[in-house]
């Protein structure tokens, strides 16, 4: 049989990004790394007054050092090979869906099932 190449992965190369409006960034920054960073931006600044995060008193390291922090910790980790946002989108998808046993069929749990044996012993 033969081999049918495909180059369609040679477009998944992550875009980075090195300069914004002619000003150099001291490092490169993909994509990736720019939405972990906004979106834990925008989750602190939602939560900012429930408990965990309202007794950060520094704002430097309540609104930049978490989710720098946050953002390098998901760019460099990787669950089972894949990266943490694909891990978890696959833990709740499990969470989510009906679990299966023997055949496929779906399990069903009967709520009066006893397990109540009597056994009389001669005294």
């Amino acid at each position: 049989m033969k081999k049918i190449r495909s180059y369609t992965s040679i477009w998944n190369v992550e875009k980075v990004l090195y300069a914004i409006n002619d000003v150099n960034l001291p490092f490169p920054v993909t994509f990736t790394q720019i939405t972990w960073f906004v979106l834990t931006e925008f989750i602190i600044i939602l939560f900012a007054d429930v408990p965990p995060l309202s007794m950060i008193e520094g704002a430097f390291l309540k609104y930049f050092g978490i989710p720098v922090a946050l953002t390098w910790f998901m760019s460099q980790k990787t669950f089972d090979g894949k990266k943490p946002y694909s891990y978890i989108k696959t833990m709740v998808l499990y969470a989510l869906r009906p679990k299966v046993t023997y055949a496929g069929k779906a399990v069903i749990v009967s709520s009066n099932f006893c397990l109540c044996r009597f056994t009389a012993f001669p005294a």
